[in-house]
């Protein structure tokens, strides 16, 4: 049986890019990556109107509930020479626009010079994350492991997450334009790739229209909710 993101907290999804879009989005990345002088960039729905308007495509609308739009976008560049591995974890935090104290908002963090805070879990309950592949990721190249059903035991603590059994995670090994649809709050990490080759994956998060508390507001905020009207024409392959 294939996971599901309601019962898993994870789903694969095969060819969601054609092999010209494939390519098309290689050569934006690798000009952004190069521009940016890293192999982990975010904000890229600032630096490139190309992958802002792949982040409302049908492609990935079509993947996802009703009412929901994308709040942060991030490259990671896996190379030979930029191997890293990514420990287990839950992603528990959130990009906004500017640090202001609101109720069930915290702790709060600076990343690259962005503010970002832990939102209630009801908003990290609702958001998913499209992690579009745009190269092979084998178990060897490093692919993400998933914890099934994690994300539905809410925040885990740190001395939770020690003591979890890890032995039955999935390794979500995908193709070139396949897509994997996960919960920030399913437990993830990635090994060194023991194989290195290029692994560039797309990373867009989405959320609900209207969960974030109005105090506050996405530093990503784009376009709004994915409509009819805002969604451009790349077409699945």
């Amino acid at each position: 049986m294939n996971p599901s993101l309601e019962n898993d907290g994870f789903e694969i999804h095969r060819s969601v890019l054609s092999d010209a879009q494939i390519s098309e989005f290689r050569a934006e990345v690798d000009l952004i990556a190069h521009v940016a002088g890293s192999a982990c960039v975010r904000n890229l729905r600032e630096r490139s109107s190309l992958l802002e308007a792949l982040s409302y495509a049908d492609a990935l609308v079509s993947l996802l509930p009703s009412g929901m739009r994308p709040v942060r976008s991030l490259l990671f560049d896996k190379t030979k020479s930029e191997n890293w591995p990514v420990m287990w974890h839950q992603d528990l935090t959130i990009a906004v626009a500017e640090k202001l104290s609101v109720p069930g908002y915290g702790p709060w963090s600076c990343k690259e010079g962005l503010p970002h805070v832990q939102p209630p879990v009801s908003l990290l309950e609702h958001m998913v994350t499209i992690r579009l592949h745009l190269d092979e990721t084998a178990e060897a190249n490093g692919a993400l492991r998933v914890i099934p059903g994690s994300h539905r035991f809410g925040i885990i603590s740190p001395e939770r997450l020690n003591a979890y059994d890890k032995g039955n995670f999935v390794s979500c090994e995908c193709r070139p334009g396949d897509a994997l649809l996960m919960s920030p709050l399913i437990l993830h990490s990635s090994c060194r790739s023991a194989d290195p080759d290029r692994r560039r994956v797309i990373h867009f998060e989405f959320a609900r229209e209207g969960d974030l508390d109005p105090l506050l507001e996405w530093f990503e905020r784009g376009l709004g909710m994915l409509t009819t009207a805002t969604r451009p024409a790349f077409a699945k392959p």
